[in-house]
């Protein structure tokens, strides 16, 4: 599917990483290419979100190709499945290291960025997650030591589940939440205490607020709580696959009130499966929108169409953001050394992605406009753009 990409199957107990592994890693890479390495997770979970931000690195690496590659050098791709595992991501991360990659963009979900921290800190290679939002994955939780070699392409959740928050205050007139969150999954979990104290702060009040299991019965129960409280709006942040069964049930119901979720939502896929009859009332904070009024966005929209033959979703919008913000700290760095990649890629500022302008802050965190959509005839609409900045 993905042409040039070089891909490799990653297992658990794929690799162990010898020492002079981990100390020839930080040497200037030679040939005539660079190599960036890819962690994905390219089937399993979250793998609508793999593949789409795979499809925008592709991109991306065309692009800078035709326009002479990096150092003088062609740009080359090689990609490890992580199958959505924290195991298997952690594992990819050793494999890529072998590879003695300039860096690394993925995981994208929370569990697995989690789990390749301690070797990106070991082996000093810089880590990009083009949509890693959890806050712990640039800083540690406990001493808020800022780690060195993680980074992100987007903002952090904090900031998309105030957006969110402030928006069912101001827009949607709602004073009243319930949140309905996945009680084991950290993602799920961080954003809906997010949305809480955002909408706390708003001076609404959230009469239900419960955490439930992988399951239909438990959703079940979860629904019908809703339907015993008063609520104006209902959060709901959920990945796209388990966000979908959760919209479909709550409206068979009969639940009809306004039911808002984060980026995890991926509107576009919701677009392609949902009939288009369920997606009313629908609020999501997201990444990227094809905004005809941005001709970087558009650009990037009608070349992505015109490679794959689909118009791309905020997931393909980031990776494209990853690697060529990558590129441009590569560049500035003049050698390819990871070290000094990861150096140049803290000092990023203002660099104009197809997402919007992006300026990481010290915490390796992008300081950009959280998206707010909807969706108008079965389609992703763009509402509004929040600053980070005022949140």
């Amino acid at each position: 599917m993905m042409g040039t990409f070089k891909r490799y199957v990653g297992g658990a107990l794929a690799i162990i990483v010898c020492a002079a592994v981990i100390a020839g890693c930080g040497t200037v890479r030679q040939g005539d290419t660079v190599v960036i390495g890819v962690n994905l997770g390219l089937s399993g979970t979250g793998m609508s979100y793999g593949e789409s931000t795979e499809q925008g690195i592709e991109l991306a690496k065309d692009r800078i190709n035709e326009q002479g590659g990096l150092l003088g050098k062609r740009v080359e791709l090689v990609s490890v499945d992580n199958h959505g595992n924290a195991e298997d991501a952690a594992a990819a991360m050793r494999q890529l290291a072998m590879r003695r990659v300039t860096a690394i963009i993925g995981p994208n979900l929370t569990e697995c960025a989690m789990a390749v921290i301690p070797d990106a800190q070991a082996v000093k290679i810089p880590v990009i997650s083009p949509a890693g939002t959890h806050p712990d994955i640039t800083v540690d939780a406990k001493s808020r030591e800022v780690y060195k070699y993680m980074f992100r392409a987007t903002f952090i959740d904090s900031y998309q589940g105030r957006a969110m928050a402030d928006y069912a205050i101001s827009h949607l007139r709602a004073r009243t939440a319930a949140v309905i969150y996945h009680k084991n999954n950290v993602y799920s979990g961080g954003l809906a205490e997010f949305f809480k104290r955002g909408f706390l702060a708003d001076s609404g009040t959230v009469p239900l607020f419960i955490g439930i299991e992988n399951d239909d019965t438990d959703m079940t129960a979860a629904l019908a709580e809703v339907r015993s409280v008063a609520c104006d709006v209902i959060y709901a942040p959920f990945y796209d696959q388990w966000a979908m069964k959760f919209i479909l049930q709550a409206r068979k119901s009969g639940i009809s009130q306004p039911i808002l979720g984060p980026d995890g939502w991926n509107g576009v896929r919701m677009a392609r499966e949902i009939d288009s009859s369920y997606l009313t009332n629908l609020f999501y904070t997201d990444h990227y929108a094809n905004d005809t009024k941005e001709k970087l966005s558009e650009e990037f929209a009608e070349a992505y169409y015109g490679k794959y033959g689909e118009w791309p979703d905020s997931y393909a919008a980031l990776g494209y953001d990853s690697l060529m913000m990558t590129a441009e700290a590569i560049k500035r760095s003049k050698s390819g050394d990871p070290r000094s990649v990861a150096v140049e890629l803290g000092k990023t500022i203002d660099f104009e992605g197809v997402t919007g302008k992006i300026s990481l802050d010290t915490n390796h965190d992008a300081i950009k406009n959280v998206f707010v959509l909807t969706f108008q005839k079965g389609k992703p609409v763009l509402l509004e753009k929040r600053p980070t900045g005022e949140l």
